[in-house]
């Protein structure tokens, strides 16, 4: 393994105890994790073998809203009827292709060490705004961004780090553009940079792990969260503490120049002596080290990155056999993360219909799906930032998770206090709360039925639900209206929609409410806000909590 960085002879700078005051201690990691039980694994059949049958528009949105936090009506247009392969090569190869976003102005702003006490403490005053400023601007990439933001906020939940506790917002940027960098590369490449990251240093104490002084913090959380976890499939452990001793020796000497925010080693700081680690024994180094873990521990690590994609793109309970099968990928490419990806998104498990809506939104998922889902061209920044302390409201505060195991997700992310403010929240969305937008779901119902049809007010209030939610209109229980109003007589319920299943008329009537169906075309004045009024009643239907 090449050198990651070359020797270094700036000496370390000692933090002044006004910045000091302003970092906070990370997030105390609970004992139990997870504070619910997981379930069974999905009832399914179907391997990773390919889907071979063309994308259905229900499949072609599942595979969307997995992946690229919802399904706008343009992208599921281009995905219906490509084969499963297609559109994952597609997906992955384009994210892969992605430039990366223009960094923020201030990103080459360090701090002015030498200035007087009152310029330094105005650069300290500007952290959090930029801070701010750099998650609202996370958010504009999530909605522009597609499976690469996906995988950079998986990563972000997987070599976890908290801007509380290192303050610089310059070091939150050189961070996210890390995982943004590697989130689809080389993984054994991925955790070398994840260890001389600035804000990892800090975080897990590496700035503190010296020779004479080893510091376990983060070589502990490198083997039992980063890459293998504690113990293999059958149970038994994959490290020993004096594993742990040996690697922490191993990684000693890193630390953050903060005259740029770069990470250096001090040699002076390191510990040359020899290690013994996985029962192998020599003058490791961090680089050295690294290449040991992956060579001794390859099928422990395959399986443990592949158990967490699984949770994250199909289910929370992993299906061991898929598990295996996608870790003989990761092993036969050289822990490329992409193949693994292509192989999970193209295969007929993942487009079994037990995994559709087997999932809960996490509060980044809510919005931005339901922002990508009814398609407004553009979202002004005020909206962004009210989106970001939306985010923040329910338990999401971007690139400040709760703990070094990150949010554990699923059912933590419903309560009955949570969801009453998510509807809260979505009301905020759909009843023109955001600064400068207005949800319009009129070019949406365009694009999903003909405006000529003369059977479109029938036809308009299924589309969308087959369109806004991930199960079919056909499972859902509805409290519906007894009966259509207007003068029915004249205008009697056409016998397609009468000799229907009842959900087509159920359905009808909640979207009209008291307007009479006869009256009613996609150009009417006024047809934008009913549209909203049915989306905000889908939205508090409990599946549209599910994605």
């Amino acid at each position: 393994m090449s050198k990651v960085f070359a020797r270094s002879k700036i000496p370390k700078r000692t933090l002044p105890d006004s910045v000091k005051a302003r970092m906070q201690p990370r997030g105390e990691r609970p004992t139990d994790q997870a504070t619910f039980v997981l379930p069974p694994p999905l009832k399914t059949t179907a391997g990773l073998e390919r889907h071979d049958a063309p994308l259905t528009r229900q499949q072609a949105t599942h595979l969307l809203r997995r992946t690229c936090f919802g399904a706008p009506l343009e992208r599921v247009n281009l995905l219906t009827g490509m084969h499963a392969a297609e559109a994952a090569n597609f997906l992955v190869d384009e994210a892969l292709a992605m430039s990366s976003p223009d960094p923020p102005e201030w990103h080459a702003d360090y701090p002015p060490w030498g200035a007087p006490q009152a310029v330094r403490r105005a650069y300290n005053d500007k952290q959090d705004d930029w801070f701010r400023e750099y998650i609202t601007s996370w958010i504009g990439e999530m909605l522009r961004g597609g499976l690469r933001e996906k995988m950079t906020l998986f990563w972000h939940n997987h070599f976890v780090t908290e801007r509380v506790t290192y303050f610089y917002t310059i070091m939150a940027y050189k961070y996210l553009a890390m995982l943004r960098t590697h989130a689809l590369g080389n993984f054994r490449d991925f955790v070398v940079q994840v260890g001389i990251n600035p804000a990892m240093l800090v975080y897990l104490d590496g700035n503190e792990n010296t020779g004479a002084e080893p510091n376990e913090n983060y070589a502990r959380e490198l083997l039992e969260l980063f890459t293998m976890g504690e113990t293999d499939r059958d149970g038994r452990p994959n490290y020993t503490q004096e594993d742990i001793v040996e690697i922490s020796r191993a990684l000693a000497g890193w630390y953050v120049d903060y005259g740029q925010f770069v990470p250096r080693i001090d040699y002076t700081a390191t510990d040359t002596g020899e290690k013994e680690v996985f029962g192998q024994r020599g003058n490791y180094d961090f680089g050295s080290v690294h290449s040991v873990i992956f060579e001794q521990r390859p099928r422990q690590i395959a399986e443990f990155i592949a158990r967490k994609l699984y949770a994250e793109f199909v289910y929370v309970t992993p299906d061991e056999i898929i598990v295996s099968g996608l870790a003989d990928t990761f092993l036969a490419n050289d822990f490329e993360i992409a193949p693994v990806m292509k192989a999970l998104l193209q295969s007929a498990h993942f487009f079994e219909d037990a995994t559709v809506g087997a999932k809960i939104k996490s509060p980044v998922e809510l919005f931005i799906g339901t922002l990508k889902d009814t398609g407004p061209d553009s979202i002004p920044v005020a909206a962004l930032q009210r989106i970001r302390q939306m985010m923040v409201n329910l338990g999401q505060s971007l690139l400040n998770p709760p703990n070094v195991g990150g949010w554990t997700g699923y059912r933590d992310w419903i309560s009955t206090s949570s969801l009453p403010s998510r509807w809260q929240e979505m009301d905020t969305i759909l009843k023109g709360g955001l600064p400068d937008l207005r949800v319009n779901l009129v070019p949406v119902a365009q694009g999903l039925v003909d405006p000529s049809d003369p059977l479109a007010v029938f036809k308009v209030p299924i589309a969308l639900v087959e369109h806004m939610l991930s199960v079919s209109a056909t499972v859902l229980s509805y409290d519906a209206p007894p009966d259509f109003h207007g003068d029915l007589d004249t205008f009697p319920i056409p016998d397609e929609v009468r000799n229907a299943p009842p959900h087509v008329a159920d359905l009808t009537r909640i979207f009209l409410g008291s307007f009479p169906w006869y009256e009613w075309n996609l150009e009417r004045q006024g047809i934008a806000y009913n549209m909203a009024q049915f989306l905000n009643y889908l939205t508090r239907l409990p599946e549209y909590q599910l994605g």
